[in-house]
């Protein structure tokens, strides 16, 4: 696939590329534009939320003939062939491909389509690596960004949250080679590099740590008892200041702590973990720890701000990595308002046999909603052993739907992308769907939510034959990997 674009590179010709809203799309999106930005090659770059007829409509009257999407495009063959034309397309996407045969003048790489578990193994932003490192000098620095596209796309579903697949026998390995990542077992707490370690420990929700996760009095009583320095001097320590026996002492309190909150043992250990350094960043930055570079970005896409996350993602070090950070905490205070009301209304969440669900209505940003509905599953602010349906109001006039649900439920036969998809299809009306199988989105008619619940809670039972009775974790006695 790379020879093709080398091809258009080497004929001057200008690219167009397309790219998602999220960490993974915009990690994408800085890969191949800083790709093709070392080639010195022409090109526009927009991010979108979804790929229409609308947004193909768009660009297809400014005068390019060639195009890349990047980590979408694979379920929308048919709208790119019938808008696009016979403009040259090359689609670089790891969501499930539709049944449409590709026609000859797009060309896509999809690993379902070699046999690999997109969901888990690699990112789209992965895909837009393995093809940048053959478009020619050395880009093996950018598969740094391919470690926090996927993370944004949660797919440290390994032991201790480390890769597998694809993301970890070739990306992951590549940074490391490059020089620019370092991957260790440490505190996987929010916040570790910047943020002083109370501060860190109220905003951690994954695990959520009852009494301590959302509220500020609790992380610091917690702290009280312990014999650490919260200060340094007049400065606050972080938790990627502590000492190794500091870090050791912290987590073995909080387990405790968690254990007798009645968390499962697994949880309560996921704690530690497999973290992501990025050593050319500077320490103390927002982007020197992978998982938090992944939250800016994603923030950026998700307050329709993404030219700004491409453009940190790209090497911006100065004003708009400046304005990103603002960006991140005005997402963050935005999650928290949603989970507060969530919390303060039980009566808002409305199970079904199979299924939960709430309407956020116009309560939120419908960017964010699938964030809240996620969040809200993690630390259990909800029904843990059942999917969460998500509804709001979208600024097209129609109802944005997001779908969230566990791995534990995934391995029951749970696929809400395939399940959103197939209601979308049977809504009709010009709804559409699709996904990953842990988290997956829908567009409807206002006034089909009930509907389409019904369709959902259908499907569902049809993929896992009858729901199994998701219990707590295993106990394991200890981790692997312990920090060293």
């Amino acid at each position: 696939m790379a020879s093709h674009i080398n091809d258009w590179i080497e004929a001057n010709e200008q690219i167009f590329v397309t790219s998602h809203l999220d960490a993974d799309g915009l990690s994408a999106a800085g890969i191949i534009g800083s790709a093709l930005n070392r080639r010195n090659t022409p090109f526009q770059l927009r991010i979108a939320r979804q790929l229409d007829e609308v947004y193909l409509s768009e660009i297809s009257g400014k005068g390019f003939n060639h195009y890349i999407f990047c980590d979408l495009g694979s379920g929308q063959l048919t709208q790119i062939k019938e808008v696009l034309g016979d403009a040259e397309s090359i689609i670089l996407d790891h969501h499930p491909p539709g049944s449409l045969r590709v026609p000859s003048n797009i060309r896509q790489v999809n690993p379902h389509e070699c046999g690999f578990d997109a969901t888990y193994e690699i990112s789209g932003a992965g895909v837009a690596y393995l093809v940048s490192r053959h478009l020619g000098g050395s880009n093996e620095d950018l598969a740094a960004l391919a470690v926090v596209g996927a993370l944004g796309d949660v797919q440290d579903r390994g032991k201790q949250h480390d890769f597998v697949g694809l993301n970890k026998e070739i990306i992951v390995e590549d940074a490391i080679a490059a020089g620019v990542i370092d991957r260790s077992i440490d505190l996987r707490i929010f916040g570790r590099e910047t943020r002083p370690i109370h501060i860190a420990l109220q905003y951690t929700s994954d695990p959520y740590i009852p009494g301590i996760s959302n509220d500020a009095d609790g992380a610091l009583n917690f702290l009280a008892d312990l014999d650490i320095d919260l200060r340094e001097g007049d400065e606050w320590r972080t938790i990627a200041s502590l000492s190794k026996d500091e870090k050791r002492k912290l987590n073995s309190s909080l387990v405790t702590h968690m254990l007798k909150q009645n968390i499962p043992p697994r949880e309560a250990q996921s704690l530690i973990g497999v973290v992501f350094t990025l050593l050319q960043e500077e320490r103390g930055s927002y982007l020197r720890d992978a998982r938090m570079f992944s939250t800016l970005l994603n923030s950026t896409g998700r307050s329709n701000q993404g030219s700004i996350g491409v453009a940190v993602s790209m090497g911006d070090r100065g004003a708009l990595l400046r304005k990103a950070e603002n960006i991140l905490k005005e997402y963050r205070e935005q999650l928290a308002l949603g989970l507060q009301w969530l919390t303060a209304d039980p009566a808002a969440i409305k199970k079904l046999r199979l299924i939960q669900t709430f309407h956020a209505e116009g309560r939120v940003p419908d960017t964010i909603v699938g964030s809240i509905a996620g969040m809200a599953l993690n630390a259990r602010i909800i029904d843990w052993t059942k999917p969460i349906i998500a509804f709001v109001y979208s600024r097209e006039g129609h109802v944005k739907v997001s779908g969230r649900t566990t791995r534990e439920i995934v391995e029951a036969g749970a696929d809400l992308g395939e399940a959103m998809s197939q209601a979308a299809e049977e809504i009709g009306s010009g709804a559409v769907g699709g996904g990953h199988n842990i988290a997956a989105g829908a567009t409807i008619p206002r006034g089909q939510e009930e509907r389409f619940l019904g369709i959902i809670e259908r499907i569902l039972q049809k993929q896992m034959g009858r729901m199994k009775e998701v219990t707590s974790d295993s106990e394991e006695s200890a981790n692997e990997e312990t920090i060293k």
